[in-house]
């Protein structure tokens, strides 16, 4: 990444039961086809909870093996550069904060809706990480008879309607009544989430990600249709809702841990 521009990308499947060392060695491989004597760190973005001052990925939920695994020391051993880790949410906020739409923004939270629920928060210019890496994961906030992970993500479709969401989705843009109805309900789920945030945190901006931010035309009516009774109208028309504009936000994000970590514009706490 240069400029906030991906100069090349190279996809390599993960195959995430195997041993951590096999694995280990296939990221390896990628790096160093993708590694020049320009490049000046490593970012790293991964799908849970991580200790990012010391440089350790705590739990990934679909990859066991790589469970309390220092990969900060390993790689910048390898390869003897700076290496920044950072969960996929936090990589999605950074990437919106420098490179899209929540550019200029003072408080932003980017919210990822797809296999499940996760946000990346930052307040005052700064990425608000909390004790644990917990801050953002209002998936886990209860909800109905569960949590937002459960209603506001892909669950919803399976567990509620027996559904995936992309079959739905492809129902919705032919017009189905039935699945149109559907997507307004989770509508107003999110729009439930969105009030959470908004009270949370109060971002200027909120930027929807995630596989699900492309149903976004078949779930905005229900979500408007929540907020439109939300107590602080004013605040909420000062308030940017939007989808990503860029699907490789997240891959972007995770250059700018490095980006951020030079400039010192958006130190982690």
């Amino acid at each position: 990444m240069r400029d906030g521009e991906v100069l090349k990308e190279l996809r390599l499947p993960t195959a995430a039961h195997r041993p951590r060392e096999e694995i280990v060695a296939d990221l390896e491989a990628g790096i160093s086809e993708l590694m020049t004597d320009r490049v000046a760190g490593i970012g790293l973005g991964v799908p849970g909870l991580v200790d990012i001052k010391a440089g350790v990925i705590c739990n990934v939920s679909n990859i066991p093996a790589w469970k309390d695994f220092p990969v900060k020391e390993l790689l910048e051993s390898r390869f003897n550069i700076p290496v920044y880790i950072g969960n996929d949410a936090n990589c999605f906020a950074l990437g919106e904060y420098y490179f899209g739409k929540g550019k200029g923004y003072k408080h932003l939270v980017a919210l990822a809706l797809g296999t499940g629920v996760g946000a990346g928060v930052i307040i005052n210019k700064q990425l608000l990480i909390g004790n644990g890496s917990l801050a953002g994961e209002f998936g886990g906030i209860k909800h109905l008879d569960s949590s937002y992970e459960e209603y506001c993500s892909g669950k919803f479709f399976r567990n509620q309607h027996h559904i995936e969401a992309v079959d739905l989705a492809q129902q919705a843009a032919s017009g189905d009544v039935s699945a149109l109805n559907i997507f307004h309900e989770f509508g107003i789920h999110v729009g439930h989430l969105i009030e959470t945030i908004l009270y949370s945190v109060g971002p200027e901006a909120i930027i929807l990600g995630g596989s699900l931010s492309n149903a976004f035309p078949y779930f905005k009516s229900g979500l408007k249709e929540f907020l439109s009774n939300f107590a602080h109208q004013e605040a909420l028309a000062h308030t940017l809702i939007e989808v990503s504009g860029n699907p490789r936000i997240p891959l972007l994000g995770a250059g700018a841990l490095v980006l951020s970590a030079e400039q010192q514009e958006v130190p982690a706490y």
